[in-house]
């Protein structure tokens, strides 16, 4: 499921949005190369939703372990 969730960013949307949103903001800081950074701004958006889902996953099983070992004690 958090491989699939990378899949969001090869939209017709997202990949226009998230390229000229790279090239703006590396044009207006000195010495970036607008290129590289722009390119690390779709990698950054393809890999966020994954370590988002996997996240969640690792939060909800430290909360479900943490349920049952109260319910263990009291």
């Amino acid at each position: 499921m958090a491989y699939d969730s990378g899949g969001v960013t090869t939209s017709t949307v997202t990949v226009p949005l998230v390229a000229a949103l790279g090239l703006g903001l590396s044009e207006t800081v000195p010495g970036r190369d607008p290129a590289l950074d722009g390119f690390g701004l779709i990698a950054f958006a393809s890999v966020f939703p994954m370590m988002t889902v996997m996240g969640y996953a690792q939060i909800a099983q430290w909360l479900a372990q943490r349920r049952l070992r109260a319910a263990r004690k009291g």
